[in-house]
């Protein structure tokens, strides 16, 4: 009895197995589809970098202060 158990059981991982290997190819597959489709169709181009000399206001405008005071260090924004 234990041996047609151990066989069953293994059988079933065996089944398992090749079906999530199937699962994973055909996502695989429909993965790969749809992103060729969108290439294709021009609706997942990248986006241009703007290359720009002048200096970011934001990054500009930023100045922080850090100090000790002999209990915590002090971070200033």
């Amino acid at each position: 009895m234990r041996n047609i158990l151990a066989v069953l059981t293994g059988l079933g991982l065996v089944f398992a197995a090749f079906a999530g290997l199937a699962l994973a190819l055909v996502i695989g597959t429909v993965a790969a589809g749809a992103i060729a489709l969108a290439r294709l169709t021009g609706r997942f181009q990248p986006a241009m970098a703007k290359a720009s000399t002048a200096a970011n206001a934001d990054r500009s405008r930023t100045e922080y202060r850090v100090w000790n005071d002999g209990r915590g260090t002090i971070i200033d924004m």
